[in-house]
């Protein structure tokens, strides 16, 4: 695998983009299963945060067809050049970005729109998260239910990612209690979430890979493999959360607090890491099964 550094950039800029359209969804995600809990300083510091990542990921996914052209060209002239820029636009990202620009567009009407755009902010959150399935491997692959697993999987996805810096916003505001029902409601839903994540996720790897021994004989194999160690890091801290801190948080603890703060930060870092091997996956390597 040759890789020039307009490669580096594109996995960069990709990164960037999951990471803030899915943060983006699943920011209003919690704000919509933990209202109830929040106080209106909490609701609107969340909802900064989100404003924040839909100005990112609008600004990262006009800058992914900009560096996907310079990419294909392997030089900084692909970023003027309209015969390339139309290439990955009729390529399927054109389609993709503009999903993606209307789901969260309708995420910032509906949240100055307080309570009363509670379900539009919601339907433009799950219509800027799922829109990475229609473009890429998955939607090139002959199984046509494929991009209805990754469009759950990314649902699943922002869910879990999104919680995590709203969570952190929780556990520096709000006392041990208070923070605790915060973060049982969280983990009750989110358990069910991430077995749908994990069925989805496999689901769609099997389509990719075509057989278990692309795992370890292909670079696209290999990289399935760091994904899958990092997504097991990431259900360790949500487990030792779950099972170890929350009860203590909820018992009034304010040392479990301190450690929830902890975990939180190397969740992050985790998630990161597994969304730069993701954006490596879907931009530098091809799936065996349609090589």
């Amino acid at each position: 695998m040759n890789l020039g550094i307009w490669d580096g950039a594109a996995v960069l800029v990709k990164t960037a983009l999951y990471a803030a359209t899915l943060g983006a969804a699943g920011g209003v995600f919690f704000l919509a299963y933990s209202r109830s809990l929040l106080e209106p300083a909490d609701r609107l510091e969340i909802a900064r945060h989100v404003y924040t990542l839909v100005v990112v990921a609008i600004a990262a996914s006009a800058a992914r067809m900009l560096v996907t052209a310079a990419s294909m060209a392997d030089d900084a002239a692909g970023v003027l050049d309209t015969r390339l820029l139309a290439m990955v636009w009729h390529g399927g990202e054109g389609r993709a970005a503009m999903m993606r620009a209307g789901g969260l567009s309708l995420v910032l009407v509906a949240l100055a729109r307080g309570d009363r755009g509670r379900r539009l902010a919601i339907i433009g959150a799950a219509v800027a998260a799922t829109s990475f399935a229609w473009v890429g491997h998955v939607r090139a692959a002959a199984q046509a239910g494929a991009p209805l697993l990754l469009g759950v999987h990314l649902l699943a996805a922002a869910f879990w990612l999104g919680a995590l810096q709203p969570l952190a916003i929780q556990a520096r505001r709000r006392e041990p209690r208070e923070l605790g029902a915060v973060a049982v409601r969280f983990g009750r839903i989110a358990m069910g979430v991430v077995a749908v994540l994990l069925g989805c996720g496999i689901a769609v790897l099997c389509i990719l890979l075509g057989s278990v021994s692309e795992l370890w004989t292909s670079a696209y194999g290999r990289l399935a493999c760091l994904k899958i160690a990092c997504v097991a890091c990431l259900l360790a801290l949500a487990a030792w959360n779950k099972l170890h801190l929350v009860p203590r948080i909820v018992a009034g603890d304010p040392l479990a607090v301190r450690a929830l703060r902890r975990s939180i930060r190397a969740e992050m870092l985790v998630a990161r890491a597994i969304l730069l091997v993701t954006a490596a996956l879907t931009t530098l390597a091809g799936p065996p099964s349609m090589s």
